[in-house]
């Protein structure tokens, strides 16, 4: 069997895709941290050690020059690092300068889908692991012991909304459908399942909010969350994992209708 053929079946095999680069498991996670990468961590114990939050400035580049004792150059470079993956951002112009980011599990798919994409992971493929992953997040959910901390969650998806024609709806209405999903996996209790497992959910919003109209989905969607939201409030974990992987399903089908052979292309962050 051929790459390709193996991984158009869900085989995984040595041999790449043509034009795509085999997943390996070398030495890489041996490699000595560069300069820049070494100062980016220490920006972020930084701001941790002093509890500061998203919004906050971070010193000048003369105080960290001086804080850290790197070149100019490593800083620039470590903080464009924080920067290209959302944890800072650089304000321009006078009294600019970093400013404390937030942690977004969209910024974490944006840097995701680059590897993917060298990998030759499929559309076909991110829905399945997509599916994967919400499953284990609605299930963990309805699991969660704190009751009132589940109903709160769920609280803003327990009635029907409706969605209007509009651009600024079409930022709304995928807003809210992220939101869903971030409702669902803060009651995981494990912030790492809660960030990473988020991350497929968003790169399919994002592809699906620039290629197509995902309010088409309306019904589908806030049915589909109303159900779930019922489910997880209740605790009703084998339900919760049932009725998202037939969201997942619908939302899947329904993408495949309109993308066609495109859910074939290799993954993106367009």
């Amino acid at each position: 069997m051929t790459g390709e053929a193996a991984r158009r079946n869900g085989h995984s095999s040595a041999v790449p895709t043509r034009g795509c680069i085999a997943i390996t498991a070398d030495g890489a996670v041996l490699r000595t941290l560069k300069t820049s990468e070494s100062l980016a961590r220490e920006v972020v114990r930084t701001i941790i050690d002093q509890g500061l939050q998203p919004g906050d400035g971070l010193p000048t580049e003369g105080g960290m020059l001086e804080q850290y004792g790197v070149s100019r150059e490593s800083l620039r470079e470590g903080l464009r690092l924080l920067e290209v993956q959302g944890l800072i951002s650089i304000r321009r112009g006078p009294g600019g300068g970093p400013v404390v980011g937030s942690v977004h599990p969209a910024n974490l798919g944006r840097i995701s889908t680059l590897y993917f994409h060298m990998a030759g992971a499929t559309y076909n493929e991110l829905f399945d692991a997509w599916m994967f992953a919400e499953c284990i997040l609605a299930e963990r959910a309805a699991r969660a012991s704190d009751r009132t901390a589940r109903v709160a969650a769920m609280a803003p998806y327990l009635e029907l909304n409706e969605v209007r024609e509009t651009p600024e709806e079409l930022a709304r209405f995928v807003q809210e459908h992220a939101m869903f999903h971030g409702a669902v996996a803060s009651l995981v209790g494990n912030r790492v399942l809660e960030l990473t497992l988020q991350t497929m959910g968003q790169i399919v919003s994002h592809h699906v909010a620039t290629v197509d109209d995902p309010r088409i989905m309306h019904d589908l969607i806030a049915d589909d969350h109303l159900r779930l939201a019922r489910a997880i409030a209740a605790g009703h974990s084998g339900q919760a994992s049932t009725f998202m992987r037939d969201h997942i399903e619908g939302v899947a089908r329904y993408t495949r209708e309109r993308l066609g052979a495109r859910m074939d292309d290799l993954i993106e962050w367009q």
